[in-house]
């Protein structure tokens, strides 16, 4: 790893090197010098199969997002003036270390407040920013079509034994096949308009201060083209729940309705001009969806050898699973309730 240290211009010696381990994708190491810190990350290239689109991504959102006088990730450059450094087949990329603090669960609505605010003003900033500028890293990343056509696949190459076992899980995601083609549906019909999304803005991916306010998403790995409900969704997803997408023990998950009316309040508050009526009508139903979907590629992961997500041990993508399919059907259960909380919200704007 010195080999690498020393291809990037880091201010002073490097002196301590120490794993986080909360990602669940890349590798990521926290450097310190004398008196600076920066983030160290090696890309997994198996998720991300083309490192240099992506860090073009990154280069441009943070670009926009720096001559908007707006905190963001600055990278590091190596001394040729290059965005990564490759080595043995492997990419690496460094950052500033922005001092702050992070969550994995949330157990104040002030929080919550601070993450939507933070999602709707990385939406509105970027909101002239074309989208066709940037690559597409991972096609078809939240097309719930295209992701439970290839859960269909993985199970074809999956063993009778591991079906059985989860067959309960298996045939309640067949029986949402129709479900998970109405989002994609509505933007092929260009009802619900492309804009730039983060695509992965869970909790964890957003720092706070000391004094628990937002500084900035972090995590830009999957900026491109999308959904702003995929987003809004898959915030809530981590904000308004009782217990992360890691809780084995699913008598302690649960969906929390107030969080989700505080969360939507301070989005909108930002934000509400800018989404259709089409967006504004599906939003309950996409926080059902992104569950499922994030379901559908937990579950998928593990039959497939678990390859794309960080596990602990072999079991581990289907304890995701299971945590976020009982979700997914919590909000199924409970739409007129979400739906009532969201109407009650919009008719004041």
């Amino acid at each position: 790893m010195q080999k690498i240290i020393k291809e990037f211009e880091f201010n002073g010696t490097i002196v301590e090197i120490v794993e986080n381990s909360l990602g669940l994708i890349n590798n990521t190491y926290v450097l310190r010098s004398g008196t600076d810190k920066f983030i160290l990350q090696k890309i997994n290239t198996y998720v991300f199969n083309n490192p240099v689109q992506l860090m073009e991504n990154i280069y441009l959102i943070t670009n926009h997002i720096n001559n908007l006088d707006k905190v963001t990730l600055e990278i590091i450059k190596n001394k040729q003036g290059g965005l990564l450094v490759e080595s043995n087949g492997d990419f690496w990329r460094a950052f500033k270390f922005i001092k702050s603090q992070v969550y994995l669960k949330i157990d104040d609505p002030s929080l919550i407040f601070e993450c939507a605010k933070c999602l709707a003003n990385f939406h509105k900033n970027l909101l002239v920013f074309p989208f066709k500028k940037l690559n597409t890293v991972i096609p078809n990343f939240h097309n719930t079509s295209f992701i439970f056509d290839r859960f269909k696949e993985i199970l074809l190459k999956t063993s009778e034994l591991e079906k059985i076992k989860c067959i309960s899980q298996i045939n309640y995601i067949l029986s949402k096949e129709n479900d998970c083609k109405i989002i994609h549906n509505l933007i092929l019909k260009k009802k619900i308009p492309l804009r730039v999304c983060h695509n992965d803005p869970k909790i964890s991916n957003i720092l706070f201060d000391s004094k628990k306010k937002a500084i900035c998403l972090i995590d830009l790995d999957t900026v491109m083209s999308g959904t702003i409900l995929s987003d809004i969704s898959d915030a809530i997803r981590t904000c308004c729940v009782s217990q992360s997408e890691e809780e084995k023990d699913l008598d302690k998950v649960f969906f929390k309705f107030d969080y989700f009316e505080v969360f939507i309040k301070s989005y909108l508050r930002v934000n509400y001009d800018s989404l259709n009526k089409v967006e504004l009508s599906n939003l309950v139903f996409s926080v059902e969806l992104i569950f499922l979907e994030q379901g559908i590629r937990f579950l998928s992961d593990y039959f497939n050898g678990n390859k794309y997500f960080k596990v602990r041990h072999q079991k581990h993508n289907l304890l995701r699973a299971n945590n976020q399919l009982k979700l997914s059907k919590e909000i199924r259960n409970n739409r007129s309730k979400l739906q009532k909380i969201l109407d009650n919200i919009t008719h004041n704007f």
